[in-house]
């Protein structure tokens, strides 16, 4: 029997975090951008700040111009159509946003689609919808989805044959109120999100708890799935415990 090749391993902050300015940059980086020294010490970034704002494709396009070809860039969905009041999204929004997207070409990473803890179960349908509207822009243009929850309703049978169907996998995440440890059974790739010590998007991660991190990454990307790993805490926290898990896992 062959064996399965092992999966890779992207890991970054979310949102490019680097302390410091320019100046403080080794001398070779003074000049680039903050994106290109970033990505000359880690494998990926998830961008939040298409979050809060629609990105002009014209932006994914000079992202991956400044990035290796191995870099990866995982997106996280527009506000307006995950936080938009009872789920009532514009279906051409997706595409727009979508469309956008995929001028990253060879650098795209998966696409975070986050929703906010008033959307329980009750919302399944319009869940539905969003993962359907995505999936016919994927027919042509492939691209991995990633669903975090930020409401434990969602944590039952139903919902995870939901994420099955529409090959998504569920993110692992560590705030309280909805943390999750339990990975779809159809997922193909592993998801994680660091939100904090106390899910406040504070504090920084001790060795201890990245080792156990660790170990869980290396375990999964063994069984042959790629893991992404993004941390969300303070930002110099972020920066140091994304580059320490980063050592542990090479």
């Amino acid at each position: 029997m062959a064996t399965k090749k092992a999966g890779g391993i992207y890991i970054g902050t979310s949102n490019i975090v680097i302390p410091g300015n320019k100046q403080s940059f080794p001398d070779a980086f003074k000049e680039k951008s903050r994106l290109n020294y970033y990505a000359s010490l880690f494998d990926s970034v998830e961008i939040n700040s298409s979050f809060y704002k629609m990105p002009l494709p014209a932006t994914f396009q000079k992202w991956a111009n400044d990035v290796p070809g191995n870099f990866q860039f995982s997106i996280k969905l527009w506000r307006d159509i995950t936080h938009v009041k009872e789920l009532k999204f514009k279906p051409g929004d997706v595409e727009i946003f979508l469309n956008a997207a995929d001028k990253a070409g060879n650098t795209k990473g998966p696409l975070l689609i986050q929703f906010p803890g008033k959307i329980n179960i009750d919302y399944y349908s319009q869940v539905a919808a969003l993962l359907e509207q995505v999936r016919l822009h994927n027919a042509i243009n492939k691209r991995r989805i990633a669903v975090e929850f930020r409401n434990t309703d969602w944590y039952v049978c139903e919902a995870m044959e939901l994420l099955d169907e529409y090959d998504a996998s569920l993110v692992l995440h560590d705030i309280p109120k909805s943390k999750n440890t339990q990975l779809n059974k159809k997922a193909k790739f592993v998801y994680f999100r660091f939100h904090g010590t106390n899910g406040d998007y504070r504090g920084s991660y001790s060795n201890e708890a990245l080792k156990e991190y660790a170990k869980k990454i290396k375990q999964r990307a063994k069984q042959g799935k790629d893991v992404y790993a993004y941390f969300n805490n303070t930002i110099g926290s972020a920066f140091e415990n994304a580059r320490t898990l980063k050592k542990m896992c090479s």
